[in-house]
């Protein structure tokens, strides 16, 4: 950390005396724009890298900006306010166009917004009566400062770094913030940022908006530095441009955003001036491409995950930034002896959590699950359990939102959930882990647990990229260090979650799915990959976990370890229930013996 310090503070006295040192040697021009450029990429360093969301509409966000500006401020408009206007106007735009996209998962905002950049394109040239058409508009007031005039390059190098590294401190934050842990988490896996009470459609939304902001705030700077704007600039080539920047400077890595605009806007330059004087001026344009080509993909081969790791690792600088361990003291969780003298528990304990009713789940001609009944009460462990291919999973996906069902009711203490997303079911107390383990990988064991706090936790955006939520962290920290600690796990909070062995994964999501205070508890083949004596902690912890009042619903093939926790046993076999009872009722059921059981196993269960 004192490293990355130094190498800043250096950084910053660099770029103060830059425009000093190359005086005459070169036109400070340069690093105005690579400024301006790094403005865009940074938000889509976030946007892509954060979120995993790609867009091919930054150009259009910046043309956007720069009009915006441009229009307003020839209309008589101050250009400090023409600025906020330009960074909301761009912002409310992406907002609209991916409230409807983000509904959708996959990469359906690259076709959106490589749609925009060309519809914005077309309109930017054919409304000539506003913005003047291929020609472009000119006579653009500059910035002022009481009767000052922001003019010149030097003007401008220092106002658009200064914003450049004031916008790089609130992206910085934000990053490592709640809402940057639940950005990891949705591109990871929606899935499971869903499971726990996250909405991905209204994060990625939120930072379409956010990537948006930050190139109309360059377009606006980019009109009222040169007093002229035309459509070229804005061309969907530049989005490109724009995408190749963050890829080389390390698409993850907020430094790469400004390295890989530095090193892309440089070569241009180098190969613009050195291309003419060796091949002239009539045949360079076309051999500049090709070298210019020929040089990114060496650089992307050599270094696929971007230059600024390497220059890092050369620098001897950390990437994340991660809590001492010393730092963390483990809060206790479910202390012992729970909530059952409480007289309260005693009356919910009667409550009926879950109700399915006739719930039918059809892919195509396959009929997975087939007109299924039943009902949990509160503070039990109920089991379901099946051969491969019964219909147990897809009844957990079925109840905790993942899918919909072809038919049939679920109701969580007497309300209807069955067409609900999954971070609404979550939200209502519905915590669950997965058949599959699915942590996020790029985060490390702590922050994992931490993700599971989010639903708990409050400090949205603006608090965030303030840095406004630190102390909550700090608290969020212990307490989920305390579910690492009740899992077993607490040694290895600091390691990256995907270097964990599969058993301790399991475990991993059992802690992230308590952290999300559920009231009901789907474990999905949680003693998988467990050793004896890590599965019988798991019995001891499932029965700690139903003595503080959660019900826990658990899908499991070891049928020993069923008999010995459930209170209740569901046997389903092909999508149907063959059994329903308690562990003596179905080891002593003929067809569920005959149909998964057996003679063997039902008297080992026994």
């Amino acid at each position: 950390m004192r490293r990355a310090r130094a190498w800043t503070a250096l950084f910053m006295a660099a770029l103060v005396v830059l425009p000093f040192l190359i005086q005459g040697r070169l036109s400070l021009s340069i690093f105005v724009f690579i400024g301006l450029y790094s403005l865009i990429v940074l938000g889509l360093t976030l946007l892509a890298g954060h979120a995993g969301q790609v867009s091919l509409g930054q150009a259009a966000f910046y043309g956007l900006g720069a009009y915006i500006s441009a229009i307003t401020t020839l209309r008589g408009l101050d250009p400090w306010i023409a600025l906020p206007l330009s960074v909301g106007g761009s912002a409310l735009v992406a907002f609209l166009i991916g409230a409807p996209i983000f509904v959708l998962r996959g990469h359906y905002l690259v076709l959106g917004t490589l749609g925009f950049n060309i519809v914005a394109d077309v309109f930017i040239r054919n409304l000539q009566h506003l913005t003047g058409g291929p020609t472009g508009l000119t006579g653009i007031p500059p910035l002022h400062i009481g009767q000052s005039v922001i003019a010149g390059d030097r003007a401008y190098y220092y106002l658009t770094w200064g914003l450049l590294l004031a916008g790089y401190w609130l992206c910085r934050n934000l990053i490592h913030s709640r809402i940057g842990r639940a950005l990891v988490a949705i591109r990871s896996s929606e899935v499971a940022a869903a499971s726990l009470g996250i909405n991905p459609a209204y994060y990625k939304g939120r930072m379409l908006a956010l990537s948006a902001g930050l190139a109309g705030l360059a377009g606006a700077l980019y009109v009222h530095y040169l007093s002229f704007v035309s459509p070229s600039p804005f061309a969907f080539t530049f989005s490109i441009d724009l995408l190749v920047m963050s890829v080389l400077g390390g698409i993850y890595h907020l430094p790469g955003a400004v390295l890989g605009t530095g090193i892309l806007t440089a070569l241009r330059e180098v190969l613009r001036t050195v291309m003419p004087r060796l091949l002239g001026t009539g045949a360079s344009a076309e051999y500049e491409i090709i070298v210019f080509g020929l040089l990114l993909a060496v650089v992307v081969i050599l270094s696929p995950s971007g230059v600024w790791p390497g220059v890092a690792a050369l620098l001897r600088i950390g990437g994340r930034d991660e809590p001492a361990k010393s730092a963390i003291i483990a809060r206790e969780i479910f202390p012992a002896g729970g909530t059952t003298s409480d007289p309260q528990h005693e009356t919910a304990a009667q409550e009926v959590v879950l109700e399915v009713d006739q719930l039918q789940k059809r892919f195509g001609g396959l009929l997975a699950v087939h007109n299924l009944s039943f009902s949990v009460r509160a503070g039990e462990v109920y089991a379901i359990i099946g051969p491969n291919g019964a219909g147990k999973t897809t009844a957990f996906n079925l109840i905790s939102g993942v899918l919909r069902p072809t038919r049939g009711v679920v109701r969580l203490r007497g309300a209807v959930v069955t067409h609900l997303p999954p971070y609404r079911i979550a939200a209502l107390g519905v915590g669950r882990t997965f058949q599959t383990p699915k942590v996020f990988g790029d985060l490390t064991v702590l922050e994992n647990v931490m993700v599971g706090l989010h639903r708990r936790t409050g400090a949205e955006f603006f608090w965030a990229m303030l840095g406004l939520g630190r102390r909550e962290d700090v608290r969020s920290q212990s307490e989920a260090a305390g579910y690492l600690q009740l899992v077993g796990i607490l040694d290895r909070a600091h390691e990256p979650a995907a270097t964990l062995p599969f058993g301790a994964l399991r475990l991993l999501e059992i802690a992230r799915a308590l952290a999300a205070g559920p009231r009901l508890l789907l474990l999905d083949e949680p003693a998988s990959g467990l050793t004896s004596s890590e599965r019988a902690a798991l019995v001891r912890l499932i029965r700690r976990v139903c003595e503080a009042g959660v019900t826990v619903m658990l899908v499991e093939h070891d049928v020993a370890m069923v008999m010995g926790v459930a209170d209740r046993i569901l046997v389903l076999n092909y999508g149907e229930q063959v059994a329903e009872g308690t562990p003596a009722e179905v080891r002593a059921d003929p067809r569920v013996i005959a149909a998964y059981l057996g003679e063997t196993t039902a008297e080992e269960a026994s």
